[in-house]
């Protein structure tokens, strides 16, 4: 096997391993060709049956992408434009209160609408969370909700990146009322059958009657580190979901859509959409939170940054709980990455870049930062106790974020901890008042390696 790919197995083993991650997926393409695709572990774990790279998995946000490319193909039959008032296609609040919000404002999560999360609740039911319960049954409830945001607009359209699926599902009602066909025979008349994609779908009946029967069964992650449960819900599908994050499709089926997208919108040989289109779909509206760099920036359905690397990328994630998912693309090398997990622990992102990395012919292990605070944490993970035993202290690790609890005569407290010095295992406490008792520092045997001990403020604490 090719190095790189030798030390990207590796990687993936690894990672599922420290998160218990049941099944995941990826392909890699380069200049056409398919260079790398590969199943890892169980898309159903109780039956043992291996993910593959046609397993059909459900790729959540990645799905706005198709429905921008929806959108812009409508704008290219003439039946809007990105500049249109929202109230011009929707009649309903707060659109007609501000009709200053556009198509695009509602593409790039720039409407300055808030989140209420209207699409959500059917999905919070499927995975038996009733802790919310609001009207949602109806057309008419939906939109009623996302009404009554009316009165929670405090930015002016452009001004302020609310990430907001509601929006997309809206996109998605628009799909339908200007080609008078559902959101799904919308979708597979104009992309997922030109491109070959013939067992993505939105719907429940087509994903359990795919001819494989090959799809996943979701895991989410409950009970303790020392006592791990999962739950297996049914798979979410919604109607409000579909556009935003409903698309079900594998990882092989994605390479499809990736040639699309670097051929400036031909494959093979037919245009899909115009390469113009492209070029606004990937036109930055709005600078965005969710990114790998330091200036993310979110276009219509998808996020760029140009300082991957010295190159830049397109990409966008996706997670419904039961599955999260990653796809990019470096158009100027012909690179497009597409990975997917069958559970919440979120690595595919981390997976996927770390893919893209050895592709640019770098090194991820000496560069991911995420991955350095994994191999730090490995290195500092576990319980301490303190000079004679008096006091306790535990490091431990959620969200890619590093944690200590520690006891000293001023009682019981929890902290994140931020790296000061990756080499020297130096870190300073996160707390809101700045204090000068905020180092942590942990100490290695000069031989073996091993951290033995760790002090913080009068304190030493010996590794347990």
């Amino acid at each position: 096997m090719n190095d790189k790919f030798d030390q990207l197995h590796k990687i993936i083993v690894k990672l599922m391993r420290k998160f218990k991650v049941p099944g995941l997926a990826i392909d890699i393409l380069h200049n056409d060709e398919i260079v790398y695709e590969k199943g890892f572990g169980a898309r159903n774990l109780e039956e043992n049956k291996p993910m593959t790279s046609d397993t059909l998995i459900g790729i959540g946000s990645i799905s706005k992408s198709f429905t921008a490319l929806l959108i812009l193909k409508l704008r290219e039959k003439g039946l809007l434009e990105l500049e249109d008032s929202v109230s011009k296609h929707l009649e309903i609040e707060p659109f007609l209160s501000n009709p200053d919000i556009t198509l695009a404002h509602l593409l790039s999560h720039s409407s300055g609408i808030p989140s209420v999360d209207a699409q959500w609740l059917p999905i919070a039911i499927t995975y038996g969370d009733y802790q919310r319960i609001y009207p949602m049954s109806s057309e008419d409830d939906y939109l009623y909700h996302i009404s009554e945001t009316k009165n929670e607009i405090f930015f002016k359209p452009g001004e302020k990146f609310f990430y907001n699926n509601d929006m997309f599902s809206l996109l998605g009602m628009i799909v339908e009322k200007l080609t008078r066909k559902s959101f799904s025979e919308v979708l597979s008349e104009d992309i997922l059958t030109p491109l070959e994609m013939s067992r993505a779908t939105v719907k429940r009946e087509d994903l359990e009657k795919d001819p494989e029967k090959n799809y996943i069964t979701g895991y989410i992650h409950k009970g303790t580190e020392e006592k791990l449960q999962f739950e297996k819900p049914k798979l979410p599908f919604s109607k409000y979901l579909q556009a935003p994050g409903g698309i079900y499709t594998s990882m092989h089926e994605m390479l499809n859509y990736a040639r699309c997208l670097l051929h400036k919108g031909v494959f093979k040989d037919k245009q899909i959409i115009k390469s113009e289109s492209l070029d606004l779909l990937w036109t930055p509206q709005i600078k965005s939170p969710y990114g790998y760099g330091k200036d993310p920036k979110y276009c219509l359905g998808w996020v760029q940054e140009k300082d991957f690397l010295g190159h830049t990328i397109y990409h966008h994630g996706g997670g419904l709980g039961v599955s999260t998912s990653f796809f990019g693309l470096i158009p100027e090398k012909n690179i497009a990455v597409s990975v997917a997990e069958n559970d919440d622990s979120g690595i595919s992102g981390l997976i996927g870049t770390c893919a893209l990395m050895l592709m640019l012919g770098e090194d991820p292990e000496k560069i991911s930062e995420r991955l350095k605070i994994l191999d730090i944490y490995e290195k500092i993970a576990g319980k301490y106790k303190s000079s004679l035993g008096l006091y306790n202290l535990e490091v431990t690790f959620k969200a890619f974020s590093i944690h200590i609890k520690v006891e000293s005569d001023d009682g019981v407290f929890n902290f994140p901890l931020i790296i000061k010095d990756f080499d020297n295992l130096t870190f300073s406490l996160f707390s809101t008042v700045p204090s000068s008792l905020q180092e942590v520092k942990f100490y290695q045997n000069s031989t073996t390696g091993k951290v033995e001990y760790v002090t913080y403020d009068r304190y030493l604490y010996h590794k347990s």
